[in-house]
């Protein structure tokens, strides 16, 4: 299978710059749509851990089909260290 490099290079820069933005929408929305405030701090960790998951797989599928020489857009994904730390703060809200 042919990995396109302009779709991915897409995908890793639209990310870079929404992921962040994208947790707090996910958290406003578990929030208003969960009453049960324990209830709804749980599915949000279980979302934002699902998404740091694909988010990991989809970093290693980079690596693979570019292991020898990584494009100039891998400087631009995100660590998973820095999501990790953006996830927890708000588990510290639990």
């Amino acid at each position: 299978t042919e990995v396109n490099a302009a779709v991915v290079e897409g995908l890793v820069r639209e990310f870079a710059s929404s992921w962040k933005g994208g947790i707090e929408q996910i958290n406003r929305n578990v929030l208003s749509y969960f009453s049960n405030f324990r209830n709804g701090m749980e599915i949000l960790k279980q979302v934002l851990t699902q998404l740091l998951l694909y988010y990991t797989r989809f970093q290693d599928i980079i690596r693979r089909v570019w292991r020898s020489k990584p494009p100039a857009f891998c400087k631009d994904l995100v660590s998973t260290t820095v999501i990790l730390a953006e996830i927890k703060k708000y588990a510290l809200a639990i």
